[in-house]
């Protein structure tokens, strides 16, 4: 039997639709359609029942379900076992956090490259919520983000906790009291550039905002332009430490001095259990070593104490 038939099987019984399971698999809809029929053929049963809205599996397609996953697993450990990851040719979707695409991602995927010659990834960059909700739904295989996931079938692998702290031009930093210590009080008679609302950075700032009235707050979803903006003394920004060294070694920013201290960015590797996946697996293994290395090799005190 062709695992690339249960895998379709395995997939659009997930997604709910052929066309989301084409997608995942980088197939066209009528491909998926022959895949399932070939199986119902084989087995002499109808695993799906089509309705407009999408599929939805029947009795034997519910029984079948758990038994194509073993297999789909079995397949790929059968694979490791044999010390021949160059025998890997499916597709890995990650989602990461910008933090993590502008500091460590690039020796990530280098070496995930050459241990997986004959992979491909796929990767999308975006905030921690919505990387949650496509890892729930099966569009990711594994998601490096700043929050962990309590369902069951996902596991959950911290990695670090990154310092975050203000930064400001030199120029915007010369306009703040002249004092050892600012406070959030301080912070916001200035304008802020932050991480979008449903970000977990953003609770930082929205934690102290009370009595804050004239506060001013332009929210962003790219860290890049985040950046951008405090390099040209726009505000003050919340950010990941981490991210902006080499500003910092370069004087383009300036870490403030504010009390209360920001609360650490933790990141956390995170893959589906269900179907198991020993690419998705190694690749969190390599995202711990490839963090650590960056760790070992920067300048500055990036880790939250």
């Amino acid at each position: 039997m062709n695992v690339r038939f249960l895998e379709a099987f395995v997939w659009v019984a997930k997604l709910g639709s052929f066309k989301a399971a084409a997608e995942k698999l980088h197939t066209t809809q009528a491909g998926i359609s022959s895949r399932i029929a070939t199986l119902e053929e084989q087995f002499g049963v109808r695993l799906f029942e089509r309705e407009h809205r999408g599929v939805m599996l029947t009795w034997h397609g519910t029984e079948l379900m758990p038994h194509a996953e073993r297999m789909m697993e079995m397949q790929s450990r059968m694979l490791a076992a044999m010390g021949a990851p160059a025998a890997f040719t499916g597709q890995l979707r990650i989602g990461v956090i910008e933090t993590i695409a502008h500091t460590w991602l690039p020796a990530l995927l280098s070496r995930f490259a050459e241990r997986y010659p004959n992979a491909t990834l796929e990767l999308i960059s975006d905030i921690t919520p919505r990387l949650r909700d496509e890892l729930l739904r099966g569009t990711l295989d594994c998601a490096i983000l700043s929050e962990e996931i309590t369902q069951g079938f996902i596991d959950n692998r911290r990695l670090a906790n990154f310092a975050m702290g203000w930064a400001a031009s030199p120029a915007r930093a010369l306009t703040f009291p002249a004092r050892a210590q600012l406070s959030f009080a301080d912070i916001a008679q200035h304008p802020i550039i932050s991480f979008h609302r449903e970000s977990s950075v953003y609770r930082n700032i929205a934690q102290n905002t009370a009595g804050c009235a004239n506060l001013r707050v332009s929210y962003f979803s790219s860290l890049g332009a985040m950046v951008d903006m405090a390099r040209s003394g726009f505000g003050a920004a919340l950010l990941p430490v981490c991210a902006i060294q080499q500003d910092l070694e370069q004087g383009r920013l300036v870490l403030l001095d504010v009390a209360p201290q920001p609360m650490p960015l933790p990141v956390v590797a995170s893959f589906r259990m269900e179907p198991a996946s020993p690419m998705a697996e190694a690749l969190v293994a390599m995202a711990q070593s490839a963090n650590d290395d960056f760790v070992a090799a920067s300048r500055r005190d990036i880790l939250a104490p």
